[in-house]
């Protein structure tokens, strides 16, 4: 028996440079000279020393780290998760034994808005990034879409943190992680013009303002206990402090932007009309 083990060792080494920890396709570990090895169905093999691996299924009472867990794509839950359909709860952020920690302390520079899901927040390449929370690692690798280097972590509570343009990631998908712990180092990868953390908070993909849920001019939690309702997404929608602008003769849409501090985009976003949009005298738009 021990022979056959060093005989899949050696058959499956040109395959270790590839490993991902999928706890469902996980078919063996097995003993060999060197330490145990994980055995995957697609026959790829790891050694069960080299990163913590997530919790067993049977520890996941919750479903939150089987169910719509997918390492290879940013959004998990496909598309099917509308804010309309989010029901009222209560997320406990901390308890005696999970922790908070702001992730980077660092000048805010660019807030959440339709056209900008998280908080900007300054560093220099090289800074180390944190966990907020206590979790596991979803995702850890390039986004060609725009966020560079990735790290998505999934939370006990159901929220995932996104920690996008990083320089260097520090964590394995499907690795527990602790509040605090470093998960990559700063930097300016992907759709970037400098060095800073895109840092966003989400609710089965849904984004919603992170400064509703932390002070990170104290770097602390604001409350211990967030509530989840359709408000905490893009609160002026359902608490009747959304701002509209009369359109006068001679307004374009850059006119309006400027003088209601806005951007073209995000008046677009808003009203989910075209940069092409015809406007007409008398009508309103939304800019805030």
């Amino acid at each position: 028996m021990k022979y056959f083990f060093l005989f899949v060792v050696i058959i499956l080494l040109p395959f270790r440079g590839f490993p991902q920890r999928n706890i469902p396709n996980i078919i063996d570990t097995v003993e060999t000279d060197s330490g145990a090895v994980i055995l995957y169905r697609n026959h790829i093999w790891e050694y069960l020393e080299n990163e913590p691996v997530m919790m067993s299924l049977e520890e996941d009472s919750t479903g939150l780290f089987s169910h719509s867990w997918i390492n290879d794509q940013v959004f998990a839950y496909m598309g099917a998760s509308k804010r309309d359909s989010i029901k009222d709860t209560l997320l406990t952020l901390v308890t005696n034994s999970r922790k908070f920690n702001v992730p980077v302390v660092g000048r805010l520079y660019r807030g959440f808005s339709y056209t900008h899901k998280g908080m900007d927040i300054s560093l220099k390449k090289g800074d180390t990034v944190r966990a907020a929370f206590d979790g596991v690692v979803r995702y850890a690798k390039y986004n060609r879409g725009g966020f560079g280097n990735l790290v998505i972590l999934r939370h006990y509570n159901g929220l995932e943190t996104y920690y996008a343009h990083l320089s260097k990631l520090k964590v394995m998908v499907n690795q527990v992680v602790k509040a605090n712990e470093v998960i990559g180092l700063g930097g300016s990868t992907g759709r970037s013009r400098s060095p800073h953390l895109h840092f966003e908070i989400r609710y089965k993909d849904i984004p919603l303002d992170p400064q509703r849920m932390i002070d990170f001019d104290n770097g602390k939690l604001i409350t211990g206990i967030f509530p989840i309702t359709k408000s905490v997404f893009y609160p002026s929608d359902y608490d009747g402090k959304a701002v509209y602008y009369t359109i006068r003769s001679g307004d374009t849409l850059a006119r309006i932007a400027k003088k209601c501090h806005t951007s073209v985009k995000e008046i677009c976003a808003i009203n989910k009309i075209k940069t092409t949009y015809t406007l007409r005298v008398g009508r309103s738009l939304r800019v805030k």
